[in-house]
């Protein structure tokens, strides 16, 4: 036999977010439009907001922190990897913390800011969903979110959200195509031969790794480094990498 006991939730006055036909008048019988939305983000009302529940980091574009008159000194320089469908990686240039305002309902988040042309100009991912504690609906399409005075309704913007699959689609037709990596034989006559150029490490298996402690710089040197690995993560020759316990220690020259 098993005990029940009462639960501590009390919902108190605010009724339930829920949906239902009333919220599909006006709206096709099949669509697959996103749920593009415009919001108030600091101080500037943002068109072209994704709402997507199916990301854990919320994104911003370079060019719209530059309209709202941002500066680039505002953002931390903690780049992080986003890993798109086929595996295609995208660095961000940093973070920033920014105010939304939806329906009266302010929240502080933090935003990873791209650089790159993109149809949509922010897109609201599952932390503000869970920090504003709102109910996204993609079907119906709007977000419904509690507030003191009840449940307010943000409604999916149409032609937004039309015009931001046409621009992906162009943007998908225009981007260049990715570069292949072959074998290159330098001497046809012997394509095997390694007498050309040969490059090894006398390196014994039977010793045991050593590993290099972190060495520590001065300030000074601290913001060298750190403008270099900026500059280089920019130009994609490098990428942040999941193993920092085996990682070389910079040389500063």
């Amino acid at each position: 036999m098993t005990r029940q006991t009462k639960s501590p939730c009390k919902p108190g006055n605010i009724p339930p977010i829920t949906f239902n036909d009333c919220d599909l008048l006006g709206i096709p019988d099949l669509h697959h439009d996103g749920l593009v939305i415009t919001m108030q983000v600091g101080t500037t009302n943002v068109r072209r907001i994704l709402v997507d529940g199916g990301r854990s980091v919320n994104l911003v574009m370079l060019y719209v922190l530059k309209a709202m008159k941002i500066s680039q000194d505002q953002i931390t320089k903690k780049s992080s990897v986003l890993v798109g469908f086929s595996g295609e990686t995208k660095n961000t240039l940093g973070e920033i913390y920014l105010p939304t305002y939806a329906e009266g309902v302010a929240s502080y988040e933090r935003f990873g800011v791209l650089d790159c042309l993109f149809s949509y100009n922010v897109i609201l991912s599952r932390p503000w969903i869970h920090n504003v504690k709102t109910g996204p609906s993609s079907y119906h399409p709007c977000i419904k979110i509690q507030t003191d005075w009840g449940v307010e309704t943000i409604k999916r913007e149409h032609k937004s959200a039309q015009e931001c699959y046409t621009e992906a689609l162009k943007l998908s037709k225009a981007a260049p195509p990715r570069m292949e990596i072959g074998q290159v034989i330098l001497n046809p006559e012997y394509p095997d031969s390694a007498d050309i150029i040969t490059h090894k490490l006398n390196i014994d298996t039977s010793f045991k790794l050593v590993q290099q402690k972190r060495r520590k710089f001065a300030p000074e040197r601290n913001t060298i480094i750190n403008e270099e690995v900026d500059k280089l993560l920019d130009m994609g020759m490098i990428r942040e990498v999941m193993y920092p316990e085996w990682l070389a220690n910079v040389v500063v020259v």
